[in-house]
This record gives structure tokens, sequence and C-alpha cells, in this order.
């Protein structure tokens, strides 16, 4: 008991010491809490930890849906890519790999919300990448596995170029967690060349703003769309993309309440992105701004808007955006 109260005093001093400015805070982590069921806690350690970086292309599997299969979808791996063939699967069409985060599945939270959201208005190909054979590991372990997981994604993806005439510029990734990691370390191995990626509430723990080679960057694609909404326990708090946006300043959201362990508020980054594919069009405006305290104050009123997310992400945006939003769904406010 008394070494659950010094986590939590330190989780909240974390958490408290946040500021506006976006800052390195997860390399040294040395723990954090795992919610295992509602109400129940367990310690993370990041230092002690035994680590398996072990990855290989058997460990992942790409569940393909389309418009017209949106609930079973087709197992692909790298081993069958020619059951494609015998699928809906068309390079004329955008495509999209959704990429789970540490401890989850294709069947995660996550991958239900975003595909089912993207193909209720949208005709493209979707992949939803399952690594959770590594992902089921200890956090030390995954997190020390995405470079290599990333490099598989890719391999995937140039056997699609090479097969099928996939072409780069019509490719789009989006993770969550470590799973926006991955995508980063897929686009790097894929010469930063794909449409876009969407990073979901990037994984903060162990991961350093001046290390780049093994996290999500602006170089992993044309254009990297960032959602921060955790930056207090489970996400990165730095920008890490051409365009950043920090949704009720990004460290915890509205309507999660005490969020121990801050899986409300890290889940919160694909729920808004889900609703903003699904709206016709996206409420969720956000304003340029220098800090969460000075759009609080409407200091940057007449500084440039951007929404977040939307299928079709605003390529013009640069810099830090911040945005309020509601408690419950629907969440966005307009603008």
């Amino acid at each position: 008991m008394k070494v659950l109260f010094f986590v939590l005093t330190a989780v909240f001093a974390t958490a408290l010491s946040g500021s506006d400015h976006p800052k390195d805070d997860g390399e040294n982590m040395k723990y954090f809490l795992v919610e295992t069921s509602p109400g129940v806690y367990r310690i993370e350690d990041l230092v002690n930890a035994e680590v398996d970086t072990r990855a290989v292309e058997e460990d992942l599997t790409y569940h393909f849906f389309n418009q017209r299969d949106t609930l079973v979808g087709v197992n692909i791996t790298s081993d069958n890519i020619d059951a494609l063939r015998n699928t809906r699967f068309s390079r004329l069409r955008d495509t999209l790999f959704i990429i789970h985060g540490w401890q989850d599945n294709y069947e995660a939270e996550l991958n239900v919300y975003v595909r089912e959201a993207i193909l209720a208005g949208h005709n493209i190909n979707v992949f939803v990448v399952d690594w959770s054979p590594v992902a089921g590991r200890n956090y030390i372990s995954a997190k020390g596995s995405v470079v290599r997981v990333g490099q598989h994604v890719a391999n995937f993806i140039k056997a699609l170029v090479s097969r099928y005439n996939l072409r780069l510029n019509r490719v789009a990734l989006v993770g969550f967690s470590l799973g926006a990691h991955i995508a980063g370390n897929a686009g790097a191995a894929l010469n930063g060349e794909v449409d876009h990626i969407v990073g979901l509430d990037p994984a903060g723990p162990l991961f350093s703003e001046r290390n780049i080679d093994e996290r999500l960057d602006p170089t992993d694609a044309k254009f990297v769309h960032v959602i921060h909404t955790n930056t207090a326990l489970l996400g990165f708090n730095p920008p890490a993309g051409h365009a950043d946006y920090y949704p009720n300043g990004g460290s915890k959201q509205a309507g999660c309440g005490l969020d121990l362990a801050g899986v409300c508020s890290h889940s919160r980054a694909y729920r808004f992105y889900a609703e903003s594919l699904l709206t016709s069009r996206n409420q969720f405006v956000s304003e340029q701004c220098s800090s969460y305290t000075n759009y609080g104050r409407g200091n940057c009123r007449s500084n440039p808007k951007s929404v977040m997310g939307g299928w079709d992400v605003d390529t013009g945006a640069t810099g830090v955006y911040y945005l309020d939003t509601n408690s419950d769904p629907p969440y966005a406010k307009g603008g």
C-alpha cells in the first residue's frame, strides 16, 4: 500500500508540474500505473523488467477491410499476400493502415472506432495491423521493438507496391500510442513518401525529444498530424509532427475525472479522430497558439485556425494548435 501511495504521489506530481510549453519528460520515467480492470492498478517497471525485443515478420498479421466488408476482414500475412487478389482490394483506392498500441490486438477499441468510421464515408482499402505477439510483452520490450515492427510494416507495404503497383502517395498510416511510433518508423523506412501519418497520442514513456530515430517525427511522411491527449502521464509531450493539436491543453481530457492511470484521456485521441472521420463537416476547430493559457484567455483568436483530424488532414497547418472539446460525445464544439 505504501508503494502504491508513493507511485500515485509521483504521478500527480508529474501531472501537476506540467506547463503549457511542451517539454521532453518521458525519457527518464521509471514506472507508470496500468489499470488492469476498473479500479485495479499495477505498477509497470521501466527499469528492472526483462527485455525481449525480438520481432519477426511472422509476428504481424494484416486484417484487410473494405466498404463492403466492415466487420470480419481477411487475414493477410507477408507469406500469403497474393490472397489479396481474391478480395476487393484495389490499388486505385486510397489505403489506410491502422496500428494499435501496447497490450492490444486487432480487436482493440481503436481499430473498431477508426475502421468503422472511415469506411462509413470513404471507399478505401483498410489494413488493421496486428502486432500483438510483440505488443503483449512488458512495456520496455514492446517499446524496444517499435523500430523493427515499423520496418516489417514497411516491408509489407513495399510488397504491395511491387505486386499490386500501390502508390505510396495514396497511403496513410494511423497509429495509437506505441502504434504511432511504429507508424513513424514504417514511414521512415519508406523514405517519408507516404501521404500522411496521424499520430494518436504517441506514447511518452522512455521516448526522447532528441532521439527521432525511434519515434514519430515530421520526416516520416509528406505530412505528419499529431493529436496529444494525455501528455501528463502516457503521451508524448513535445510536438512530433508538422502540426500538433492539444485538445483541452493536451494533458488530460474533459469528462475523464480522476483518471489515475491516464487511460481515459489517452484513449480520447482515437475517439476524437474517429468522430472527425464520421462528421460530414469536421467540427474540431483549433487555433494556432503559443500556449493553452493564452488560448483560454482568448489571445489567439486572430491566429490561423485549423481542423483537427479528418480523412483529408489540414496539410496547410503548421505548428501547435489548441482547442476545447465537450466532455461527452459529440466531442467537437465547432467554431
